[in-house]
């Protein structure tokens, strides 16, 4: 298990100005229901070509989630969401997590988070369709106590939208703990980034 620390979960999005794009095309799509785990392929580390959305999503304007489109009819209990295929992660990121998380980015800055899409997160890996996290191109954290206090200190806000919002709700989403620097446990900032 890889160490984590808690709060800067997603941090370096904000402020690095990573400011972009996410899933889907258009308005989003009506809930699908993806197969049946038994029904789907393995999730495999090559890029699923035909499931790379387009990079011009429409913007996300609500921060409630729509339909949930995991095999359980909701977002995956704890420890499910590793067992889910490519295409249930994709068609839950674009029905529950976009349209949560992009709301959330809109609301906290809706001038540099008007059209919040998967590149938001995801960078390179949108394009190639691996959806690689953590994700090498979000900037490095220094998650040592001195170097998360210096991020505290520049940016309080940020850290704050991130730590009681973004590491939360994702959390929640992905049907984990929010990470718990005692246990080491749990959704947090080394999920998205990569350490210094």
């Amino acid at each position: 298990m890889r160490a984590r620390f808690s709060v800067v979960a997603v941090c370096a999005i904000v402020l690095s100005g990573v400011a972009g794009a996410a899933c889907g095309g258009g308005e989003p799509p009506p809930p699908v229901a993806p197969p049946a785990p038994s029904e789907a392929p393995a999730m495999s580390s090559a890029p699923a070509a035909s499931s790379a959305p387009a990079e011009s999503a429409a913007p996300v304007a609500s921060a409630a989630p729509s339909a949930s489109a995991g095999p359980t009819g909701g977002p995956p209990k704890a420890g499910e969401w590793d067992s889910w295929s490519h295409d249930q992660k994709l068609a839950y990121m674009k029905t529950a997590v976009l349209p949560k998380m992009g709301g959330l980015f809109h609301d906290f800055d809706a001038k540099r988070y008007a059209e919040p899409k998967c590149v938001l997160c995801h960078g390179a890996g949108v394009k190639d369709g691996s959806f690689k996290m953590p994700n090498p191109g979000l900037p490095k954290l220094d998650v040592t106590p001195a170097g998360f206090k210096a991020m505290q200190a520049k940016k309080p806000k940020v850290v704050e939208f991130m730590m009681k919002q973004v590491e939360e709700n994702m959390a929640e989403l992905l049907g984990e703990p929010a990470y718990d620097p005692a246990t080491q446990k749990g959704f947090g900032c080394l999920d998205c980034h990569t350490k210094k």
